[in-house]
């Protein structure tokens, strides 16, 4: 019984666990998802995180163990990310024929959410390091774990904030659309992406493949964008921190 419960334990500590513990918990998050509805409040990524961030304190695994572990699913997030080229070629027409909003948006875009979330934790008094990591927000992860280590953030704290931002882009969407009586299934797009990233272009998808077309090229236009400016900008920003 003894020998069962230390190899048990020994499981916790292997990357089995983490991949099992992530998959289980999205599955059962697409279930209730299915159950309420589609209603953004239960959207996938938010509960799928609930059942993780219970049971890894519980069996005495902390973050940067279960990133380890999670290693495949993360190392995923690229090929998927990629894979968004195919419903973008489907719609190259489309994009073609408003090239020029959408490289104003997205320059636009990806400035504005940066400065936003670095004017407001500076004005709260967020230490340089804290500030530099909710620069990269609104890219997704991949990207902005690589941008953060030129602005001296926290990788971890990076991860969050881009999860924080993609959730609250999903959820407010809907409500921020039908207020704003925003029916073009091309700006809905661009604008989830542009804002909440990976997160906002699965959201993007539910709406048709035009919309989650446009997410997909805002995600992939405002990661480019910060991941090239970003570093260049940020000496010039940190010494006013």
């Amino acid at each position: 019984m003894i020998d069962k419960l230390d190899n048990l334990a020994g499981l916790v500590h292997t990357p089995l666990f983490g991949i099992l513990l992530t998959l289980a918990s999205y599955r059962f998050a697409l279930w209730v998802y299915g159950r309420s509805n589609s209603l953004p409040l239960f959207h996938p990524f938010l509960v799928a995180s609930i059942p993780v961030i219970i049971v890894l304190p519980l069996v005495g695994v902390d973050y940067e163990e279960y990133r380890d572990q999670t290693t495949l699913i993360s190392f995923l997030l690229g090929p998927a990310t990629v894979a968004l080229a195919w419903p973008l070629y489907r719609q190259l027409h489309t994009v073609r024929s408003v090239l020029t909003p959408i490289l104003i948006a997205t320059v636009l875009g990806a400035f504005i959410s940066a400065a936003i979330a670095v004017g407001l934790a500076w004005w709260l008094g967020a230490p340089a390091e804290v500030v530099g990591s909710l620069a990269p927000k609104s890219i997704t992860t991949p990207i902005a774990v690589e941008v953060v280590q030129s602005t001296g953030g926290y990788v971890s704290l990076a991860a969050g904030a881009v999860a924080i931002t993609g959730i609250v882009g999903a959820l407010a969407a809907g409500p921020i659309f039908r207020l704003l009586k925003v029916t073009d299934h091309r700006i809905k797009g661009f604008a989830l992406g542009l804002v909440a990233h990976a997160i906002g272009t699965a959201r993007a998808f539910e709406y048709g493949e035009k919309a989650g077309a446009f997410a997909g090229l805002a995600l992939g236009l405002c990661g480019l964008v910060t991941a090239m400016a970003l570093p260049w900008l940020w000496p010039w920003v940190a010494q006013y921190l």
